[in-house]
């Protein structure tokens, strides 16, 4: 990818966020990341990011997913959520978005790198304008 892949991070514990922001920095990402409840939806518009990842399945974290899936500008935008907790969505639930991965903590670094990039490639294929989107076929 030519351009940084613009990472934004919500969660509540300041020292996992810092330690994923080097991490992330490392491997060449451009990074802001919050734990104030009120400001992803505002740094979202403002920051613009590529990805953005939840730190954990909490009350603060189920309010910027349901912002980042009903704000148009953010339709195709990769949301990661890391969390402790075992399981993922329901594959039978048809209103699950394509752009939604549940990681489980410990994620494997070198896989969460690759899945961001691959996650981020996919979204911009899918971009109004862009050559992929023009030959996408629909459903019958």
């Amino acid at each position: 990818m030519s351009e940084k892949v613009k990472i934004l991070l919500v969660g509540d514990d300041w020292s996992f966020l810092q330690l994923l922001t080097a991490a992330l920095k490392k491997h060449g990402f451009d990074v802001a990341a919050t734990t104030d409840p009120l400001a992803p939806p505002a740094l979202a518009r403002q920051y613009q990011p590529d990805v953005m990842i939840l730190d954990e399945l909490t009350q603060q974290s189920s309010c910027v997913l349901h912002f980042m899936l009903s704000e148009p500008a953010f339709k195709n935008t990769p949301i990661f959520i890391v969390t402790e907790i075992l399981g993922t969505p329901a594959s039978g639930n048809k209103t699950m978005p394509v752009n939604l991965h549940i990681c489980t903590k410990p994620v494997p670094r070198d896989w969460f790198i690759a899945s961001i990039q691959n996650a981020v490639a996919t979204a911009r294929a899918k971009a109004p304008g862009h050559p992929a989107e023009q030959t996408e076929v629909g459903d019958p």
